[in-house]
């Protein structure tokens, strides 16, 4: 190794996993080796086809790379050698695998979101105090440098309170997806909450930056979650949930309405549009741009004015390990988000169950069969128009009268001590 300006140069990392994001961590570090940051030092699978895979795709060989079947093997040999672990793995498995890495006083860069559990979620906070370098949990976006000048003008008071703030995610999911794995879809395994969902997990990036901009303790603050009403449904025959509708409160923001569906024909941009006194906000922060991603936000004052903002990401994942690399050495001081910081969205994503109380299965006579490449989707007849409506008036599919739609309920954050009890009661 070698020292420049103080900092140690190449950072060494190991990955667990090899298989699905994994890949995408593995070709992120790939690339921050190449710059000589960083050095991957080991990583792992349970699975031979990923580790044949991934050793031909990255030149593991080539690079020098220890292969293990066993994460606990790999940190135990490993562990004097390396500076950090990325953990993109199953999110029921995050827990696990983050104690034992900090019990090896090893750092953790634990890939989204950390847990769905909210009471483990605790234990690994307080886990995560015994370390001296905190667990980064990789919520990518909050890395813009144009959502931090947007925060800041919020905290500032140069658009006046936060009043509403919407967001609508259409993110269409063939068949295939749901049979990724044996937790794909899932509310529980082996007697171990998961919850994988729309909300949960494949566009949780955006509930977390909603919480976000609700926070007023400085630009790294997310607002706890007060009060939450939802309903849940689902189109696809899966244990869990593939289409949300939420409203919701926080501390300082009282009207926040989320609609999330895999259960569509088109994938709707992801736009979080945030609605103040004196303007209106709508932050874009997931556009496609080539290879890489571009910041759209477009500001609407209430005096007609209008601002344009634009920014470019060329790998966001990159970016988010680099700078975890950079907090490893010392040049930068705090995460981009802490374990802690997550504790408003797991409470969030935790309180839609408590507050529903069920998972309303849509009868087939109300959904569309599309049959692509071999593959099929699921669509709900009228989903971009319900979710519309939702959005716009606040009306939840009961309350547009769906004959399909069924009633859900409300629940505050007290109420969170009882998700594990409902959870078991609707996997029944």
């Amino acid at each position: 190794m070698k020292k420049m300006n103080n900092n140690i140069f190449p950072v060494k990392i190991g990955i667990i996993g090899m298989g699905g994001f994994a890949r995408a961590h593995h070709s992120s570090v790939l690339e921050l080796e190449k710059k000589g940051k960083v050095k991957l030092i080991c990583t792992c699978d349970v699975f031979e086809e990923n580790i044949k895979s991934t050793w031909q795709q990255f030149f593991l060989h080539d690079r020098n790379v220890k292969i293990f079947r066993n994460y606990i093997d790999m940190l135990d040999e490993c562990s004097n050698d390396l500076d950090f672990v990325c953990i993109p793995t199953p999110v029921h498995l995050h827990a696990e695998m983050h104690q034992q890495c900090i019990k090896r006083s090893i750092p953790v860069y634990l890939e989204k979101p950390p847990t769905l559990d909210y009471q483990q979620l605790l234990e690994m906070m307080e886990i995560d105090r015994t370390i001296e370098k905190k667990t980064n949990v990789g919520f990518n976006f909050i890395i813009q440098k144009e959502r931090h000048q947007i925060k800041q003008r919020i905290l500032s008071g140069e658009f006046g309170k936060v009043k509403k703030i919407t967001f609508t995610g259409l993110w269409p999911r063939y068949a295939s997806y749901f049979k990724r794995s044996n937790w794909a879809g899932r509310l529980m395994l082996d007697n171990r909450i998961v919850l994988d969902s729309c909300f949960g997990n494949a566009l949780s990036h955006f509930v977390h930056n909603i919480l976000f901009w609700c926070g007023k303790q400085g630009i790294f603050s997310w607002d706890p979650v007060v009060k939450v009403e939802s309903e849940l449904y689902r189109a696809n025959k899966i244990q869990g949930t593939d289409t949300v509708f939420v409203r919701a409160s926080t501390k300082n923001v009282e009207d926040i309405r989320i609609a999330i569906t895999h259960a569509c024909s088109e994938k709707t941009p992801d736009i979080e549009k945030i609605y103040c006194e004196k303007a209106k906000i709508f932050f874009e922060g997931n556009a496609r741009c080539g290879d890489g991603l571009q910041v759209n936000c477009s500001i609407l004052w209430n005096n007609g004015k209008e601002e344009k903002i634009k920014g470019n990401y060329q790998n966001i994942l990159t970016d988010n390990i680099d700078y975890y690399t950079d907090y490893i050495t010392g040049t930068k001081e705090r995460v981009l988000t802490l374990l802690s910081d997550t504790e408003p969205f797991v409470m969030l994503n935790g309180l839609i169950y408590v507050a529903a109380q069920k998972i309303t299965q849509i009868p087939d006579s109300f959904i569309n069969i599309v049959s692509e490449s071999g593959d099929t989707l699921t669509v709900i007849n009228d989903i971009q128009k319900i979710s519309e409506n939702f959005i716009e008036k606040g009306l939840f599919p009961s309350e547009q009268k769906l004959p399909w739609a069924s009633k859900g309920g409300c629940a505050f954050n007290r109420d969170i001590k009882d998700l594990h009890q409902i959870i078991k009661k609707i996997s029944e």
